[in-house]
């Protein structure tokens, strides 16, 4: 029954506001949420650039052209080719977090904008190598774009989303890794047969396309209007929340949501440092960061890294050593990575987040255990049949990858910070995320030289992460963004409007009823006009 009940809505006609129901929104039937839902496909893109490179990099060691112009390389060479990119990614984290600086000084937009300069960059130097520093450079300046840009694509995407639809449309964001990966594998495909390094670098040249096209297009996009509250901007935020919240017209779900966001926005800035050590203050702060680090550092430490970057190795043991067959296969997974993904976004309230990363983990782990008994008997008795079983672990465990971790990666860390921390704390995912570097260098070493023994290693660490996951995540389904605080912070929470708590209400000076209205929410913005 509880199994049963985790796929229930609480109130399927119904979403909740600041302890208020109001009636479910048909996004479709809306023509503003339409129009905003069409728009925030521009930050949604913003994964595609990171999706696109492992994608690449896997189906460039099967062309014949890319193996001759950088002769061959395996090992820990292959891993440097690699992990060059993790290693740009980890330098715009720490020591330089320009992501989380961009988003909280010069905007969501903004900070979109930078990083997307830096990739375009990154991908004219990669397609242009003529050597192998040159190409290793071009991959760090790529690391160090796409993770300022994503550092700022998922704050703007949550910020913007309607309550009711914010945890689908913010899974969605992390789904599209796969989109620029199946791009990436089809395009790697169609030109493995040229005859020229013009089979690499043609791949390479299209890996800044989306920086192009975010570059352009984003300034279409509105602003966050948490930023813009958080700016005293207060007009410019509550004409955006009207606009496409209240299809243009004042309603009380507006004001409510105008309300909490803004007392909430108030009560942290006033009780709130604002600098880095914020992250570790207080005890609900400190769960956030350990949560925030560990989404990050478990999703790159699950085995999904050995199909990642380096699938044709893994496929070399099991006996597939065609280009053409290789390449295929890449392409097929990915586009069923993504259907698996963007389901799994679709059903993150209806399933819950807890029961989504326990029920991947645990699946994970059975699929990976089977994974490694198949490779070992292929390698004993080099039956055709192992070999097909490995095939099917390969796909079965994205499966089970994608209908938890791809899409809460980014999902969860952002709806469990405050406003205030949301932009530093996503660096720290993506600082977790960055000890890829350390695993995308072990694991063709280890393919290498133990074959499928190296396997062993994250059937165990899979058994880690689902003892951690049960006893530190907290489930956040249904729940507004701003008073998701009161999970960590219980009474203490820096939460206003509707749902103030006793600390935010002694502190704003808020007696009796705290139910919002339309004449109480315009007297406020009134109060904030210049």
């Amino acid at each position: 029954m509880g199994l049963l009940n985790a796929f229930k809505r609480s109130n399927p006609d119904h979403f909740t506001l600041a302890g208020k129901e109001y009636p479910r929104v048909t996004w479709w039937k809306s023509r503003k949420l339409r129009n905003l839902y069409f728009l925030l496909t521009i930050p949604l893109l913003g994964s595609w650039a990171e999706g696109y490179d492992g994608s690449m990099m896997n189906a460039l060691q099967t062309s014949q052209e890319w193996q001759n112009f950088f002769n061959h390389p395996r090992g820990s060479l292959l891993a440097l080719y690699n992990l060059s990119f993790a290693i740009g990614a980890l330098v715009a984290v720490f020591p330089f977090p320009w992501g989380a600086y961009f988003a909280d000084h010069i905007g969501r937009r903004w900070g979109i904008a930078c990083g997307n300069v830096v990739t375009i960059i990154g991908a004219i130097l990669q397609s242009a190598a003529q050597n192998f520093p040159m190409f290793v450079v071009s991959r760090i300046l790529l690391g160090i774009g796409v993770t300022i840009s994503q550092g700022n694509c998922p704050l703007l995407v949550t910020e913007l989303a309607h309550t009711q639809h914010r945890a689908h449309v913010t899974a969605m964001y992390n789904s599209n890794w796969y989109f620029g990966s199946i791009i990436a594998a089809w395009v790697t495909f169609g030109t493995i047969t040229i005859n020229s390094s013009w089979a690499w670098r043609i791949p390479s040249m299209i890996q800044g396309a989306v920086a192009i096209i975010q570059i352009s297009l984003i300034w279409l996009v509105p602003e966050s209007p948490r930023y813009l509250i958080n700016k005293d901007r207060h007009e410019e935020a509550f004409e955006i929340l009207k606009r496409y919240h209240g299809e243009g017209v004042m309603t009380d779900f507006v004001a409510a949501e105008y309300l909490e966001i803004k007392e909430t926005l108030a009560l942290e800035k006033e009780y709130s440092n604002r600098g880095w050590a914020e992250l570790f203050r207080t005890p609900g702060n400190r769960k956030r960061a350990l949560i925030c680090y560990i989404q990050g550092f478990f999703s790159q430490w699950c085995g999904n890294g050995l199909i990642s970057y380096y699938l044709v190795p893994v496929l070399e043991t099991i006996g597939i050593t065609s280009n053409s067959e290789q390449a295929g296969l890449n392409g097929g997974l990915q586009i069923w990575n993504y259907i698996v993904a963007l389901w799994a976004a679709f059903n993150i309230d209806r399933i819950g987040r807890r029961p989504m990363a326990l029920g991947s983990t645990g699946a994970m782990i059975i699929i990976f255990t089977l994974w490694t008994v198949f490779s070992a008997r292929y390698a004993d008795t080099q039956d055709p049949g192992m070999a097909r079983g490995v095939l099917v672990m390969i796909f079965l465990f994205y499966t089970a990858f994608n209908c938890g971790w791809q899409g809460l990666v980014i999902a969860y860390p952002v709806e469990i910070l405050p406003y205030e921390l949301r932009a530093k704390g996503l660096q720290l995912t993506f600082f977790g995320v960055s000890t890829n570097v350390v695993n995308q260098y072990v694991n063709p070493i280890g393919i290498q030289n133990i074959g499928w023994k190296f396997y062993i290693f994250y059937c165990v660490w899979l058994c880690v992460e689902f003892v951690v996951v049960y006893f530190l995540w907290v489930e956040t389904k249904g729940v507004p963004l701003e008073e998701i605080a009161k999970l960590f912070d219980k009474e203490d929470a820096n939460v206003g409007g509707g749902a103030a708590t006793g600390h935010a209400k002694s502190q704003l000076g808020v007696t009796g009823n705290t139910e919002v209205d339309v004449e109480y929410a315009e007297h406020e913005l009134v109060n904030h006009l210049p």
